[in-house]
């Protein structure tokens, strides 16, 4: 029984000697096995909805314009309208796929549906990525313009951080970091923009297609990027920006685009007429905080396509005249023309947007207010807009938000259609 006994436990402690023995004698590695790279999906959106009071201006031809025919408005309207923010974000390994819808909500049985973006990309490898779809694109240093935002939508200057609707496109995009040098880092993008379809609404010619590209340089502390914009029947436009912190507190940032064979819409003769504008605009600005935590930003806006304080004021006697016709076919063509010709948020030449912005107010938790101003420089009317918002619970926000237009008889904001307005939003996030 003894023996037994010994010749279980030599069977037990031999094997393990060994195997100790062993482990002293050479090195082993475990390789644990990566976890498999699952599938990512986020959702997020908001939704606005907004109450205005609107002081209509009844001297305005673009009021008179857009409510002829009907019965007589009162001196102050109403408006009331949501707005409806979708987006989704899908990454599995390196691919990518992004939405983004906006749907607005008016009246009973008006609703509208937008697509704003919908791409997809592939990641072929840290520095190399391509995709396809419609984006949203943001070129240039500028908060309220962007004089070479070639790619862009066009900003609404009263709010920058409205979102917008991309462009159909295909892009591809090179970035490479450096260890060391006066480049840190580089960026090459390449776009392509097909034409719009408008051949039974499937088709656009094949030579209608565009080509945008940059070149983006970290240089330091500067950030530099260079441009160029060429199409059939487009203007050539080329372009550069920059964007450097001269103290911690301190930015500076500017844009200049050349434009060469830019026709841009004017009247004359009562007509319609297309004149060759070429020449450069430009932007310069800064961002500074200071020791009170209250953000200022400033920007001075050259528009070289803009029209000048005559031909602005030509531009609004032919409304006039028009709209006194009682025509409805000189109606509905003046109707036409401004939202073809005449339908940028910026008619004129040179304006200096300027903002403050505070968090916070007198201790106030979760409160902001902020105050800017759109000051046309050529017939010095202007834009005057405050604001006052508060996050009373998490993903939620109240915005009061009056604005202000002043400007005689023939300036660009005196005379819009609304004297002044008073919004109200309440925001839902998610």
């Amino acid at each position: 029984m003894t023996i037994i006994k010994y010749s279980f436990l030599s069977c037990r402690i031999i094997p393990i000697l060994f195997f100790w023995g062993t482990a002293f004698a050479q090195d082993y590695d475990f390789d644990i096995p990566e976890e498999e790279e699952k599938a990512k999906i986020e959702f997020s959106g908001n939704l606005d909805a907004r109450w205005a009071v609107l002081q209509t201006n009844k001297s305005s031809p673009f009021y008179g314009l857009n409510f002829f025919g009907m019965e007589k408005p009162d001196e102050y309207l109403s408006q009331y309208r949501l707005d409806f923010y979708f987006n989704g974000d899908y990454s599995y390994k390196q691919v990518g796929f992004t939405i983004r819808t906006f749907t607005e909500y008016t009246h009973e049985g008006s609703i509208d549906l937008f697509i704003f973006e919908l791409f997809g990309n592939l990641n072929f490898s840290p520095r190399l990525t391509m995709g396809i779809g419609k984006r949203r694109y943001n070129w240039g240093k500028g908060y309220a313009f962007n004089p070479v935002g070639y790619v862009n939508t066009e900003k609404d200057p009263e709010n920058p951080d409205l979102a917008l609707a991309g462009k159909s496109s295909a892009f591809i995009y090179y970035n490479r970091s450096f260890s060391s040098g006066l480049i840190q880092n580089l960026t090459f993008s390449t776009i392509i923009l097909p034409q719009e379809a408008y051949i039974l609404d499937k088709y656009a010619g094949l030579d209608s297609t565009s080509l945008a590209v940059k070149l983006y340089l970290l240089l330091q502390n500067i950030d530099l990027d260079f441009m160029v914009f060429i199409g059939k029947n487009q203007p050539q436009l080329y372009g550069m920006d920059f964007s450097t912190n001269l103290m911690e507190n301190f930015e500076v940032h500017g844009e200049v685009s050349y434009a060469n064979n830019e026709y841009t819409p004017v009247i004359q003769d009562s007509m319609v007429q297309m004149t060759n504008r070429d020449g450069f605009s430009y932007l310069l600005g800064l961002r500074y905080l200071n020791d009170l935590n209250i953000t200022f930003i400033a920007e001075y806006y050259h528009n070289n396509s803009g029209m000048t304080n005559l031909e602005y004021e030509n531009y609004l006697n032919f409304l006039r005249s028009n709209l006194h016709s009682l025509e409805t076919e000189l109606i509905s063509y003046s109707k036409s023309i401004m939202t073809t010709n005449f339908r940028t948020k910026n008619l004129m030449r040179d304006y200096i947007y300027f903002k403050a912005s505070l968090p916070e107010p007198f201790d106030w938790l979760y409160s902001s207010v902020s105050i800017f101003t759109i000051y046309n420089v050529n017939d010095n009317s202007f834009v005057l807009s405050p604001q006052i918002g508060y996050k009373p619970f998490t993903n939620s926000e109240i915005l009061f938000w009056p604005s202000f237009f002043f400007g005689d008889y023939n300036s660009e904001y005196g005379s819009k259609q609304f004297k002044n307005k008073v919004e109200i939003w309440f925001r839902f996030y998610f």
